[in-house]
């Protein structure tokens, strides 16, 4: 029957074309053709913006580019380029004889994301003696030893609760365990080294023991990281992307084998919901995470062993989580692999109108939408459900890989 074809993936083009009987030759010509693209590029000067513009309408595609382009009254623009993917290497070649307008940085610019768009190798981590392969989704279960966690402060204080727990989440399919000694829930307050230690330390002690599972510590404290991971702990997740505590990016690069999460927030827990706004929440988060990975990278942090996460309601409002999981794989630009961390949070409460014990549900649709959006990793306080709902999404979406 006449349809019009779901082309998500290139795969996916590919295979519709091999089944009508197109030659390799044609199918490389007409994937370019089916691959379409909008890519940004952020302060372009003004003689550049045109030439790629016009550029751009001599093959069929176009370019937006500010007003003031045009009647030459901005000096830079952001530049929009609209086109298939045959288009933009056109464009490439086309640019290549020019010289001028830093149109030679511009090409480079433009074949990164090429370069990061085409990727087809999984991201792999080294965690200790473990290798994380990233070619399905990984889940990472919560640990709080909170007596104040937006979710579940109090529940796993005991050492055997917490380690009851753990055990749980790794029978359910757990990647990986977060355990965390302080809450960071809005409006918390910050507890001092001392304590999270003793919250954290002899659960830690007793699961690298008993489990054998990646764990992650939750802290953007240095001295609270370094104890972890002397004890054997082999990632750490920064909620400030190392931005917090000036130390921890050097201390983490003393280890050849331990992941480091940035993630970006808007302020500190105390006061990151206090009328958080954005300009262009996408573009905020990606600058704030590029310079987290700056720091990672100048203090020798492997850069195989970064991994980002836009962080959800961490200075968001309803409808900055929204876009965020809408455009996650805007993402991408970073070339890491991507975190997020929906679960149970006040955004679905809002959506739903539920409280934190009923949002069970909203958790998992959020989490679904982010995984087809390119999340490489969720992190969860309900283990079970998201990994058959990983399973599910996994096998769909690479059911031509």
């Amino acid at each position: 029957m006449d349809r019009i074809l779901s082309l998500q993936r290139a795969d996916d083009c590919i295979i519709e074309l091999k089944r009508i009987g197109v030659t390799s030759q044609g199918i490389e010509s007409m994937y370019e053709k089916s691959h379409c693209l909008a890519v940004k590029l952020k302060n372009i000067k003004l003689g550049a913006a045109n030439i790629i513009k016009q550029d751009m309408l001599s093959i069929g595609g176009d370019a937006a580019v500010s007003r003031g382009v045009v009647n030459g009254k901005v000096e830079t623009s952001d530049v929009i380029i609209l086109g298939n993917l045959k288009m933009i290497h056109s464009l490439i070649q086309k640019l290549s004889f020019q010289n001028i307008f830093e149109i030679p940085q511009i090409i480079s610019r433009i074949q990164k994301l090429l370069e990061i768009e085409e990727r087809k190798m999984p991201f792999i981590l080294k965690v200790g003696d473990r290798t994380l392969t990233l070619n399905r989704t990984h889940i990472m279960g919560v640990l709080n030893v909170t007596p104040d966690s937006f979710y579940d402060g109090g529940k796993y204080n005991s050492l055997d609760a917490a380690l009851f727990q753990i055990e749980k989440m790794v029978n359910e399919g757990a990647d990986i365990i977060d355990i965390g000694g302080e809450s960071t829930r809005p409006f918390s307050e910050k507890v001092n080294v001392k304590e999270e230690l003793e919250r954290v330390m002899p659960i830690i002690s007793k699961a690298i023991q008993r489990f054998d599972v990646p764990l992650s510590i939750d802290t953007y404290k240095s001295e609270v990281a370094q104890a972890a991971l002397d004890e054997g702990v082999r990632i750490v997740n920064d909620i400030s992307g190392l931005q917090f505590d000036p130390h921890m990016a050097g201390m983490i690069a003393e280890y050849n084998d331990v992941a480091i999460i940035v993630m970006h927030i808007k302020s500190t827990p105390t006061d990151m919901q206090k009328d958080p706004t954005y300009d262009d929440v996408i573009e905020e988060i990606l600058q704030y995470l590029s310079k987290s990975i700056s720091i990672a990278e100048k203090a020798n942090i492997p850069a195989g062993q970064i991994i980002i996460d836009p962080g959800i309601g961490f200075g968001k409002r309803l409808e900055d989580n929204l876009e965020i999981i809408h455009k996650l794989s805007e993402f991408k630009c970073l070339d890491k692999p991507v975190l997020i961390g929906c679960s149970n949070k006040s955004f679905i409460g809002r959506l739903l109108k539920t409280e934190k014990e009923d949002r069970l549900e909203g958790s998992l649709g959020a989490h679904a939408y982010a995984i087809m959006r390119g999340a490489h990793i969720i992190r969860v306080h309900e283990v079970g459900p998201h990994k058959k709902l990983a399973q599910i999404i996994d096998a769909i979406r690479d059911i031509h890989s």
